[in-house]
């Protein structure tokens, strides 16, 4: 994947990542909602005349769409986390990336004669070695490095 690939797929990401925040917030509205007429309901039945019957049907209907918000919400939370994981590794290799570009452009200068200092040249294979291991955890969801 080239650097404006990884860009773009980390711009979309994002995206999906926003869109699954305001989706989740609206359903968590739903379902406050729900739960004030679920709450509310036994009130038809006892001030308003309503038969039983009729009652416990409503409030069927409501603990239904609130059940099916609450699955809602669930999966949402598992797309969530799999889309910050995909994020991370992409944010990881990407910086990947970028070190390895730096660790070429030093050892082309160490090649030609250049001073370079072979510190930097160290630390930034350490860098790669550790970015990449974090990568790979973040994407089998096994994350118990610090972050980068």
């Amino acid at each position: 994947m080239t650097m404006p690939q990884m860009q773009q797929a980390i711009s979309n990401l994002r995206l999906l990542l926003a869109s699954v925040r305001a989706k989740d917030e609206e359903l968590e509205s739903l379902a406050r909602q729900f739960r004030r007429q679920l709450s509310r309901a036994p009130r038809y039945a006892i001030q308003g005349g309503n038969p039983l019957e009729t009652t416990l049907h409503v409030m069927g209907e409501i603990q239904e769409r609130l059940d099916d918000v609450e699955v809602q919400r669930k999966h949402l939370g598992e797309i969530r986390r799999q889309v910050e994981a995909e994020l991370v590794a992409l944010n990881i290799t990407e910086k990947i990336a970028q070190a390895k570009e730096e660790l070429a452009l030093l050892r082309a200068s160490r090649d030609v004669g250049e001073e370079v200092g072979e510190e930097r040249i160290a630390e930034l294979r350490r860098f790669i070695e550790e970015a990449s291991l974090r990568a790979g955890e973040a994407i089998t969801g096994n994350s118990d490095l610090p972050r980068l």
